[in-house]
């Protein structure tokens, strides 16, 4: 149980832990002429199990893949409820069975998913999606433009704690009918052309709108099959319409069986009949003696777990791509305290201590025209040599404190999650003098207090990732709903806007970079760090179009294929 929690809190982007010592399973093996049979003991449980890994053949793809979700409802995939929580761990496999109107391809880009093409005004207001001809789903069920709005309508229920729910509070009465102020028919989601388009009318301008809706939750729900099914959806794979590539053809201990969707718009591209994915491995020994197993295609790892083992076989690595979550904590500027940037830089170089070293808010993995964004910011920005770990903090802090006419620094509520490790109380009293009560709360009630703004301090994270540093930024513009602290520059949103509305990657790169800049200078964030992981590929000779996306870091599966 001690490893499940250490890994568990490693992807939450709970930093600077080290993982347990791992405990070895037992194993044993029965060759046939097509399989083996690998038992081995579940270190999570304690409970035996068998891998029955099928015979690689030239149309079915076998992977070792570390998890598979809880469930298989598209928009729970990053639900918070505790059921659930676990399922974004799996997106790679979310987008095997889903697809919404548009999604990422193998190189991090948005192209037309079941939406052959879209289109937004010059305002950016009203975004228009157009749908494929004859879209079916698994079953031969007619794909119309009424069940995305069913999906997005979803997402809007109270009941479903996801953080992309925020993403949909940009639609015209989206926030409301989340509140139950207003009804469905108020809220801006027209379904036009016979139920093959669907346009969003928008709160405000927003020119990257189409890279929010590439989230796999946004994909089709039928209402009519949801409703006879109510809480049985997602259950099982008889009560789930597929709209992606593959469907579910069993689950199993340990193993998921999946098999092509013929009625998928573009099954003639996919190559694999079958992918056979089998997961749940925590243990870097087991997940090697799997992946030496006869029949197995390809692994995928963190690097954490695989850097001292050499496979006793033909599989090598072929790539490598560290990615993370984005680990911060808000600072409610509508508190008078909180509300002086020189206050708040004083509190984040004390809570960020030695795990803040990059530049600004977004993760020095992030690219822009083909440049580091980091370094690009560091570089334009004006830093001092220590600028995050202050020699004179205190006196930064008093001098926030003077500027806002206050004379003692009130006592601060800090809130975080319930397995979140407190490592700022102690020195925030220490250097600063200030006190600090924290709140420990479920994930759920962490998202629910961000979006009523009731807290003085408050953890967040991003979780999957971005591949434009954009959509990292734009959560501080003043009407972002992902502006939980009610942070406000105008010269901040406007670069944002320019930046969203600009089609010359030069002018959007040089807006990015003076936000960035604006953004460590006023701190409306005290970041932590990145909780970067680094997968890796180990697949055998012969293996084709298998790809990490540097979006999440999700392995793209949809090309994969065998040389023959």
């Amino acid at each position: 149980m001690k490893k499940m929690y250490t890994i568990f809190i490693l992807l939450l982007g709970v930093f600077n832990l080290s993982c347990s010592e791992s405990k070895t399973g037992t194993y044993s093996e029965n060759k046939t002429e097509k399989n083996i049979f690998n038992t081995i003991v579940d270190t999570i449980s304690g409970a035996k199990f068998e891998y029955n890994v099928a015979e690689s053949t030239p149309d079915t793809f076998n992977l070792v893949h570390l998890f598979l979700p809880e469930s298989y409802d598209a928009q729970l995939l990053n639900d918070k409820h505790p059921e659930n929580i676990r399922n974004y761990e799996a997106a790679d496999i979310f987008d095997l069975l889903f697809e919404g109107l548009v999604r990422i391809d193998e190189n991090g880009k948005i192209v037309p998913g079941l939406a052959e093409k879209w289109e937004t005004g010059k305002d950016k207001t009203k975004w228009t999606f157009h749908l494929r001809k004859g879209l079916k789903y698994s079953d031969g069920t007619p794909i119309k433009a009424e069940d995305f709005k069913t999906a997005l309508l979803r997402m809007l229920n109270p009941e479903i704690i996801s953080p992309n729910t925020d993403v949909l509070f940009l639609i015209k009465n989206g926030r409301e009918f989340y509140e139950g102020k207003v009804k469905a028919e108020n809220v801006g989601i027209k379904i036009l052309d016979n139920n093959e388009t669907i346009e969003l009318e928008l709160t405000k301008p927003t020119g990257y709108f189409d890279m929010l809706m590439t989230k796999v939750e946004f994909s089709p729900l039928n209402q009519e099959f949801f409703g006879k099914l109510g809480e049985k959806y997602g259950k099982i794979p008889e009560n789930i319409l597929y709209s992606g590539p593959y469907i579910i053809k069993s689950i199993g201990k340990r193993k998921l069986l999946l098999e092509k969707n013929k009625n998928y718009w573009n099954s003639s591209n996919i190559k694999m009949n079958k992918i056979n994915v089998y997961g749940g491995l925590w243990d870097g020994d087991d997940h090697k003696r799997i992946a030496e197993s006869k029949g197995i295609d390809a692994t995928v790892v963190y690097s954490q777990f695989f850097s001292r083992t050499k496979l006793k076989n033909d599989m090598k690595e072929t790539q490598r791509l560290s990615t993370g979550s984005s680990h911060y904590y808000v600072f409610n500027t509508k508190v008078k305290a909180l509300s002086n940037p020189k206050v708040r830089k004083a509190i984040d170089a004390v809570m960020a201590g030695e795990t803040r070293k990059e530049y600004g808010f977004v993760p020095e993995y992030i690219s822009i025209n083909e440049k580091n964004f980091s370094a690009l910011a560091a570089k334009n920005g004006k830093t001092e040599s220590e600028s995050y770990h202050y020699k004179n903090i205190k006196e930064l802090l008093d001098e926030g404190l003077k500027e806002l006419g206050i004379s003692k620094m009130p006592v601060l509520n800090i809130a975080i999650k319930e397995n979140s490790i407190d490592r700022f109380s102690e020195n925030l009293k220490k250097h600063l003098g200030i006190d600090v009560e924290v709140t420990r709360m479920s994930y759920k009630d962490l998202i629910l207090k961000s979006r009523k703004k009731d807290f003085d301090i408050i953890e967040n994270e991003i979780l999957l990732g971005f591949s434009d540093p954009i959509l990292y930024l734009e959560r501080f513009v003043s009407d972002s709903p992902y502006n939980y602290g009610s942070y406000s520059n105008s010269e901040y949103d406007k670069l944002i806007k320019i930046a969203s509305e600009t089609k010359d990657i030069n002018v959007k790169t040089d807006v990015l970079v003076k936000a960035e800049n604006i953004y460590e200078k006023e701190n409306p964030a005290a970041k932590m760090g990145y909780g970067e992981i680094t997968h890796v590929i180990l697949e055998r000779p012969g293996i084709k179009g298998l790809k990490l996306v540097p979006y999440g870091g999700i392995l793209y599966l949809r090309n994969v294929n065998k040389a023959k």
